[in-house]
């Protein structure tokens, strides 16, 4: 289990925030098939949502359900950063693409961002393989507690999910049993 937890009820509550985050206006790079964000986020710098993006891209691509830049993960994650996310998460995500960055440049002696699409999918492959085989590394937490956002988002979306429901109602904690003998017969929780 990771160090990075988040609670049903604290992520569908972020759900409404979700709804405004913008559309990332990309211009796309026929060298290295990468679409790089032009404008900084509310969070995120254009490059962190540039490398976001593209990591979010190759963790969920488009087949014939959407993609993950078809549902704007990255848009959307810099948004949950600025109404959700605490000082912790704020400090670990763009650590995480930083580093990213660093295991490009160490393994590949380019930035990540300069990398062809076949050199970046390998380097996330083989990231992803080594952050769930070996728990030690601060990169490897930082790295499983991102893509665990990025598919919370992702499968929450209308686009790839359309039958999400956000459920009404309120908390109901401890109730008796004959509570929950009414509230069956009146045939909802």
């Amino acid at each position: 289990m990771s160090e990075f937890q988040i609670s049903r009820r604290v992520f569908i509550g972020t759900m409404a925030y979700l709804v405004t985050a913008p559309v990332l206006s990309t211009v796309m790079n026929p060298a290295t098939r990468l679409f790089h964000v032009a404008r900084d986020g509310k969070f995120f710098t254009a490059w962190q949502l540039t490398v976001l993006n593209d990591v979010a891209e190759i963790m969920i691509p488009r087949t014939d359900t959407p993609g993950a830049s078809d549902v704007h993960v990255a848009s959307l994650l810099d948004e949950l950063m600025m109404t959700w996310a605490g000082e912790e998460t704020k400090r670990q995500f763009p650590a995480c693409l930083e580093s990213i960055d660093s295991q490009a440049m160490d393994t590949l002696a380019s930035p990540y961002i300069s990398l062809p699409l076949e050199q970046r999918q390998s380097l996330i492959q083989q990231l992803d393989k080594a952050a769930f085989r070996e728990a030690d590394s601060v990169l490897f937490a930082s790295y499983r507690a991102l893509k665990e956002m990025i598919f919370h988002v992702y499968y929450s979306s209308k686009e790839a999910n359309p039958d999400f429901v956000l459920v009404p109602g309120g908390f109901k904690g401890c109730v008796t049993e004959d509570e929950l003998k009414a509230i069956h017969k009146r045939g909802r929780l």
